[in-house]
Order: C-alpha cells, then sequence, then structure tokens
C-alpha cells in the first residue's frame, strides 16, 4: 500500500498554520521553556505525519507504533504543556478568540474537559485501534490509517489537558488525581504492548510490503513483536516523566498553599 503525498502537503499546510498562528500570538505570559515544547511538539509532529516515517508506516507495523507512542503519549502532551488554549482564549485575532469561547459554553465540548472523561476516551483510543476492527482495517486502507492517527492526537490532547499545567480548566481537578490517573493510565499502555509482543499470532493483517525490495523486508510476527516492545517500553519512559512533572506541580501546590498560611 501507499499513503497518497496529498496527506504530506495537508499536514504540512495544517502544522505551519498553527505554528504560524502561535508564534504571531502574544506570548508574553508564556514561559520561553512552554514555547520551545510546543515548537518541539510540532517538529515531532512533522516528522511523524510528513515523509518517510508516514509512508513506511503503511507497510511496517513497528513504526506505526512509533507513531502511535509519539502522537498519542508525546507530542500531545508536549502540546498541552505550550499553553495554546490559554492563547486562544485571549487571542489577539477577535474570530478565534470568538470561536474557542463559543465552543467551551457548549456542554458536551466542556465535559471533554473532564479528567474522567478524558481517561475514558484515551483507554477506549488505546484499545479500540490496536484490537477492533478498525485495527485491522486502518492496515489495509491508507486513509483509515490517517484517521487512526488523528485518533491517536486527539485522545492525547482531550486526555493531557486536565492532569498537566499550562491552560485554563473548566473544572477544577485535585493534583492527587492528575497523579493517580497518569499512574493507573501505566497499566493499560504496558499491557497492550506486552499482548503485542508476547502473541504468537498476527492479531492484525501482514503487511504486503508490495513493490518493495525482498531483502528489506520484515517478518510480520516479528514486526508486531518489535512494535509491542516499543509500546512496552517507550510508553512506560514517557508515562514517568508526566508522572514526575504532574507530582512536582503537586509539591509545588503544596509548598504554594503552606508559605500562605
Amino acid at each position: 500500500m501507499q499513503l497518497s503525498i496529498l496527506w504530506d502537503f495537508y499536514f504540512t499546510l495544517c502544522i505551519t498554520t498553527i505554528g504560524i498562528w502561535y508564534w504571531l500570538e502574544d506570548r508574553s505570559e508564556i514561559a520561553k521553556i512552554r514555547q520551545f515544547l510546543y515548537y518541539f511538539a510540532l517538529v515531532l509532529l512533522t516528522i511523524v505525519l510528513v515523509g518517510p516515517v508516514a509512508h513506511n508506516a503503511i507497510n511496517y507495523f513497528w513504526i506505526h507504533m512509533v507513531q502511535h507512542i509519539l502522537l498519542m503519549m508525546l507530542i500531545s502532551p508536549l502540546l498541552i504543556l505550550g499553553s495554546p488554549f490559554k492563547l486562544l482564549l485571549n487571542s489577539k485575532f477577535l474570530v478565534l478568540r470568538k470561536i474557542t469561547r463559543a465552543f467551551i459554553k457548549v456542554k458536551v465540548i466542556r465535559n471533554l474537559f473532564k479528567p474522567q472523561v478524558g481517561f475514558a476516551i484515551f483507554l477506549i483510543a488505546l484499545i479500540g485501534t490496536h484490537f477492533s476492527p478498525l485495527a485491522n482495517a486502518a492496515i489495509n486502507n491508507p486513509n483509515l490509517h490517517v484517521l487512526e492517527l488523528m485518533i491517536f492526537l486527539y485522545a492525547g490532547l482531550i486526555y493531557y489537558y486536565p492532569v498537566l499545567e499550562g491552560n485554563p480548566r473548566p473544572f477544577p481537578v485535585p493534583h492527587h488525581v492528575r497523579v493517580g490517573s497518569l499512574f493507573v493510565m501505566m497499566l493499560p499502555e504496558t499491557m497492550t504492548g506486552f499482548f503485542l509482543y508476547s502473541g504468537n499470532t498476527l492479531l492484525h493483517d501482514a503487511h504486503h510490503h508490495m513493490g518493495m525490495d525482498m531483502s528489506s523486508m520484515i517478518d510480520p510476527l516479528k514486526d508486531q513483536h518489535i512494535g509491542g516492545v516499543l509500546m512496552w517500553s517507550m510508553g512506560m519512559i514517557i508515562d514517568t516523566i508526566w508522572i514526575v512533572l504532574a507530582a512536582r506541580d503537586w509539591l509545588a501546590h503544596e509548598q504554594a498553599l503552606s508559605g500562605d498560611k
């Protein structure tokens, strides 16, 4: 299978647009490190969605897993840490500001910012994209494969929004809930990687590697096992970073409360 080059142009346009928008906004209240993390996320997003990685992921499951891990567990929280929604709510562009403020008044959208809702969406996306008919369909249809990538990204954004600092929240989220959520989420992520690695049968259709050099092909089961190992190991490492960050914010909050007394 081949991914249409039109997707490269589309994602390049989208990433460039949001990068320029962020640059044009008044970022004086956004810490430099947060701005750096936002642009670093856009660089990673470009690597994952445009060019060789995106096109090879169609034929190699382990590369697809790299996309999954980066989009869902690294890029999305990095974007959140860049405080883009804080900028949107106070955008210098009147249209953007009005649209954003109108959206958050919609009850369904507002409820997405509840940590339990984000947790459920993230969990369903994690399991559904690997152990459901969608997983198989995405392997055989490049456009569905792209849809799956967008599910990774948006599920990550929704999940990490209430558990990481940097943006206004419509609902208060206690620090112990944030840390607990991140810690508990490690279990399904780790188990997903474990099942992919330990299985002796293919959980999805094998990629066909059409038109590829035979010497570059990889055994489909080995391909699945590599993807599982990456999910298992990288997921735990990345999750630990966010847990430590959330715990640090909790400690800083407690110290600030002690100082006020």
